[in-house]
């Protein structure tokens, strides 16, 4: 889809030429077609890219309706508010707690935002995330209390839950949550434990709104938004390109400042990742020499997300669509099983489709079942 290869292109900050060319290329493709242009900005909104879509359409100088560019404008607008409202906010709140003496890392939109990418309002967020230690988190929520935050008192969580309940206030006319973590990923056995303590002594200084805060190392961070957004549990919503965004922006911004060796010892296969990357929005030639990319083979339905069961619920399928959706389950797009479980070719990427996968499924399966009984 046209849209789609649009908006993957525009899922990184800085722009090449090589993109530029690309990209100029598919809008062109997308106005001969008649496509709608609201139908390209909503979809640039969903996944969370109408600041970026907004930032390379103005680069390139390219012809788009009014109307359309208004509405784009106008989000870039709503979210650099947006982001000024949360980044007062988180300011204030990691000022109280280092009054206090409580050791916290700002992570996941907060921390991406004010330091990976050029303008802060590139980077949507939905929450204020703040990685605590769990002895912490009564001290951490009592101070929120004090600074006007009430907990959500709709979707309470239970007390083993790897954040607390989200804490909201209004600011601005703006509703803004902060979610406080003990744990920075969920407790499932996909993911590694991530207590404050793994990040603590290798963190890395940033600021926001004037204010010094700590976030994870380089290192740490391209793991985390890889498994975040991209190895999930299969349950979980498909990811968005915003997650392309970050990692991209990432690496782009920071590929001398990397210890590439740790990268290695985290996780073999994020350079794997990193190359599937290149045929939604390609990266520089050094780039690509730096880090050995393997770029030589492309995948198939590239961009692609899950589209199988459990992701989506067999009851909501219709009976039209119930053998796609059974050969999604069981052969999903090659693009995804590629970064998902990061093996490309060879004897490694058969035991991802053949074994690791069906395994996976049959593990939900088994859940599912033992639930029901």
């Amino acid at each position: 889809m046209i849209i789609r290869k649009i908006l993957a292109l525009c899922s990184r900050d800085h722009g090449h030429s090589a993109m530029y060319r690309q990209l100029r290329q598919a809008v062109a493709d997308f106005t001969a077609s008649g496509s709608s242009w609201d139908d390209l900005v909503s979809h640039a909104e969903r996944q969370g890219l109408s600041p970026l879509v907004h930032k390379h359409l103005s680069a390139l100088d390219v012809e788009v309706p009014r109307a359309a560019w208004r509405l784009l404008r106008a989000l870039y607008l709503r979210n650099r508010h947006a982001n000024n409202v949360r980044n007062e906010i988180a300011s204030e709140i990691l000022r109280s707690y280092q009054a206090e003496n409580i050791e916290v890392l700002a992570v996941k939109g907060i921390a991406l935002s004010n330091w990976i990418y050029s303008d802060p309002a590139l980077r949507p967020m939905r929450d204020i995330d703040l990685l605590v230690a769990k002895e912490d988190l009564p001290a951490a929520q009592k101070i929120l209390e004090e600074l006007g935050f009430l907990a959500d008192q709709e979707h309470p969580l239970p007390n083993d839950f790897y954040h607390l309940t989200p804490m909201q206030k209004e600011l601005d006319g703006l509703p803004v949550s902060v979610e406080v973590h003990h744990n920075l990923l969920p407790f499932h056995a996909t993911y590694p434990l991530w207590p404050l303590a793994r990040s603590a002594g290798r963190f890395r200084t940033i600021e926001i709104d004037y204010q010094e805060a700590r976030t994870l190392c380089l290192e740490d961070t391209l793991w985390y938004l890889c498994l975040h957004g991209f190895r999930a549990p299969l349950t979980y919503e498909p990811f968005r390109l915003i997650h392309v965004a970050d990692m991209v922006s990432l690496v782009d911004s920071f590929s001398e400042d990397f210890d590439w060796q740790e990268i290695d010892r985290l996780d073999t296969t994020l350079i794997h990742v990193l190359s599937r990357f290149h045929f939604l929005t390609p990266w520089p030639d050094h780039l690509v020499e730096k880090l050995c990319l393997p770029i030589d083979h492309p995948s198939r339905s590239v961009g692609t997300p899950y589209r199988g069961w459990p992701q989506q619920s067999v009851k909501d399928i219709a009976l039209m669509d119930l053998f796609r959706f059974v050969l999604d389950t069981i052969w999903p797009g090659q693009w995804w099983l590629h970064v998902y479980y990061g093996h490309l070719s060879g004897v490694s990427y058969l035991k991802a489709r053949w074994f690791e996968h069906p395994r996976s499924i049959w593990r939900w399966l088994k859940t599912y079942v033992a639930d029901a009984m």
